[in-house]
């Protein structure tokens, strides 16, 4: 599996831009607003314990896990464009903020809060269309009586939405009023409120990101569903285009310490509660990404459904005591391998050998 994540945004907002940005692509920008493409590219996630695990083991192969980015044609407000973003896991929204009488807003501003705030009220009322569809068909059914299998199950649903379509008349998202089990419950409407967001808002390549007043990336995220970041998206894009020596130079001339890549997938992560964990071997080294909280089978299914079934146990490492011990080898010596079976909560950097039967 790997995470997707989509690039929503206004016309004339330099989404496409960023799309570039983020994965050193050079699709041709020619009208600045996508012209109705869609594109897509997979990147590999940066993760330099791959690096370190390569060193030690000399394999054959190398594979980091990947994130596919998505650039959606701009935002017009229709349906296909509703329907394409509610099949996404998270969400990034590209506002502008820079000016330039070259690429003209389509509505006469330079406002990225008013243009976030259009896109948000839109999702915001098909959900509420949704909602109300569902409600329709949910008080139909239920009138049949406790004698049919899921009466029990749609009554709590019904319950539930009518309990958040005020909020949603009222302007409120859907994530700022289900708490997480009702949120799981009712996941497979992929309501477009319940995502995930990461909001770049795209400045000037001279401008000042202290001067726009957003609010500080929060240290710890595993509590939000959204994070505002202010970006260079020009600058960005044309630094994904430099080789390793360059970038660097580059980065440190405007105070950068990481490539808007590193930041959004780092954010992201945390933003969908993913994290990777690490296999070595002479054969292949290689990272792969869970979500937090998976056991351990659920990891060795991500590996291959035949190690689920056949899983006996897990031999862990973390990653601390990885570097600590110097090696795979080390790390057994020092009594530092653990034995986890099936029920393990798999942590971020963990070093892993499955053992299963045929």
């Amino acid at each position: 599996m790997h995470v997707k994540l989509a690039l929503i945004g206004p016309k004339f907002s330099g989404k496409t831009t960023v799309f570039n940005a983020l994965t050193g692509a050079n699709v041709e920008l020619s009208d600045f607003s996508g012209a109705g493409r869609e594109h897509s590219r997979e990147v590999a996630v940066p993760d330099p314990r791959l690096e370190r695990l390569a060193r030690d083991w000399k394999p054959k192969k190398v594979t980091p896990a990947r994130v596919e980015f998505l650039d959606l044609p701009a935002y017009g407000g229709s349906e296909k464009f509703f329907g394409d973003a509610r099949q996404q896991e998270a969400l990034v929204r590209v506002v502008r903020a820079f000016g330039g009488d070259a690429v003209p807003h389509p509505k006469d501003r330079i406002d990225w809060r008013a243009d976030l705030e259009d896109l948000e009220t839109d999702f915001v009322l098909q959900d509420l269309a949704m909602v109300e569809r569902r409600v329709e068909k949910l008080q139909q059914t239920t009138k049949r009586g406790p004698s049919y299998k899921a009466y029990k199950d749609e009554v709590a649903e019904l319950e539930t939405l009518l309990r958040v379509k005020p909020a949603l008349e009222d302007g409120v998202p859907l994530k700022r009023t289900l708490n997480p089990e009702e949120q799981e419950k009712l996941s497979g409407f992929r309501f477009l409120t319940l995502k995930p967001t990461l909001t770049l808002v795209n400045i000037g390549d001279e401008d000042d990101p202290a001067a726009f007043d957003l609010p500080p990336v929060p240290e710890q995220l595993d509590d939000v569903d959204d994070v505002i970041l202010a970006i260079r998206g020009r600058l960005e894009a044309e630094l994904a285009q430099l080789d390793d020596e360059d970038r660097a130079v580059f980065l440190a001339d405007f105070g950068l310490s990481e490539p808007l890549r590193e930041r959004v997938i780092r954010l992201s992560y945390a933003l969908l509660g993913q994290q990777s964990f690490l296999t070595g071997g002479p054969k292949e080294v290689r990272a792969w990404t869970v979500r937090r909280g998976a056991t351990a089978v659920e990891a060795a299914r991500v590996i291959h459904s035949d190690i689920a079934r056949g899983f006996i146990r897990a031999e862990v490492v973390s990653w601390s005591d990885y570097v600590a011990c110097g090696s795979w080898k080390a790390a057994k010596e020092a009594k530092k391998m653990r034995l986890e079976g099936k029920d393990y909560v798999m942590q971020d950097g963990d070093v892993v050998e499955f053992r299963h039967g045929a």
